[in-house]
């Protein structure tokens, strides 16, 4: 008697896993800290060595930033970079198109120059990945 309703048993318990709605896949927190410079690999980050930079304003309130940087090894490196100004909550009020490709001479030190576009801009994140 129990086998002849097995099989609506089963029934129902197929129709009731039909109504079952999958939550939605969540972001999970970043542990880290944005910094104001990234590097695409470990090993670009190693090959180049980055100073302190200057940031200064000029009398229009536009943000000036220089980076002082080198290849760290004893090669021609060419590298891209990328340049977001943020304002003061951390949102975009910037961004120079790029990337641009800067060739870093073998242990000669040089640097980056670039400027906001906006008296808004507080402060910075610049991007390095090799050139492509």
């Amino acid at each position: 008697m129990t086998t002849k309703y097995l099989p609506i048993t089963l029934l129902g318990l197929l129709l009731l896993g039909c109504d079952y709605v999958r939550p939605p896949i969540q972001g999970r927190q970043d542990p880290y800290v944005p910094a104001q410079m990234h590097f695409d690999s470990d090993t670009l980050r190693r090959n180049t060595a980055i100073g302190t930079p200057v940031v200064s304003r000029d009398p229009a309130g536009l943000l000036f930033v220089t980076v002082p940087i080198r290849s760290a090894i004893n090669k021609t490196l060419y590298v891209d970079y990328r340049v977001t100004f943020l304002d003061q909550s951390g949102q975009i009020v910037g961004q120079r198109l790029g990337p641009f490709t800067k060739t870093l001479e073998p242990n000669t030190p040089d640097q980056i120059v670039v400027n906001s576009t906006s008296p808004r801009a507080a402060d910075f994140q610049i991007d390095f990945r090799y050139a492509r």
